[in-house]
């Protein structure tokens, strides 16, 4: 019989190869202190995002550790929808892969553009400009279905939302500054979080 032990299983995997794929990631371009904020990015995107994440991050820690310890902020979902969860948890973890293994050395975690930046629009970036966004917000949704919880999906979808709108439009500025008309005719052929195909343009988008 399925009990909480196999999800608490299913989240400890998934946060462990989130982890793992981030670090090792961040340890291959160099660990400095322009990887976690930039003067750019700004307080009102880092401060919240750092303390939303922060509680989420602190959330899925005490679950893994003994999930009786959420209890105060558990869900009943369905075992089914858990199991969902874990598959959408996968699907987001081969997107964010994906996401690496094409931005090699122009992976950042700030607003930042390098020297030797260039324009990726291979892999994933072909139909979605940002897709490492998409696979945080379903990574997070995966997490909140696995362990039911409400404090760990909410903190965490928030923080990754509020970092995402807000930063999102400055992004795409610096872009347009540095690669000028191929970025802009990179927009139009592209959807902003997910591809054209699956929704409208809108107007954000431009």
């Amino acid at each position: 019989m399925i009990d909480e032990n196999t999800f608490q299983v299913l989240l400890i995997f998934t946060a462990f190869v989130f982890v793992s794929l981030w670090g090792r990631n961040l340890v291959s371009i160099g660990i400095t202190s322009d990887k976690f904020y930039t003067a750019t990015e700004g307080i009102m995107i880092a401060v919240p995002r750092f303390l939303l994440l922060g509680a989420s991050l602190a959330g899925i820690l005490v679950y893994s550790i003994n999930p009786h310890l959420m209890k105060w902020s558990a869900l009943p979902l369905p075992f089914w929808l858990r199991w969902f969860g874990f598959f959408i948890g996968l699907a987001a973890l081969i997107i964010f892969s994906w996401v690496l293994w094409s931005l090699g050395q122009n992976f950042s975690t700030t607003l930042t553009i390098k020297k030797d930046q260039t324009l990726v629009i291979q892999g994933p970036y072909q139909w979605i400009r940002h897709p490492m966004y998409t696979s945080f917000v379903l990574l997070w949704v995966g997490y909140f279905l696995i362990s039911t919880n409400w404090y760990i999906g909410l903190t965490g979808i928030v923080g990754f939302v509020w970092a995402i709108v807000v930063r999102t439009p400055k992004e795409e500025q610096m872009m347009i500054e540095q690669f000028g008309d191929e970025y802009i005719a990179y927009m139009k052929r592209t959807g902003r979080y997910l591809p054209r195909w699956l929704g409208k343009k809108t107007i954000s988008e431009h």
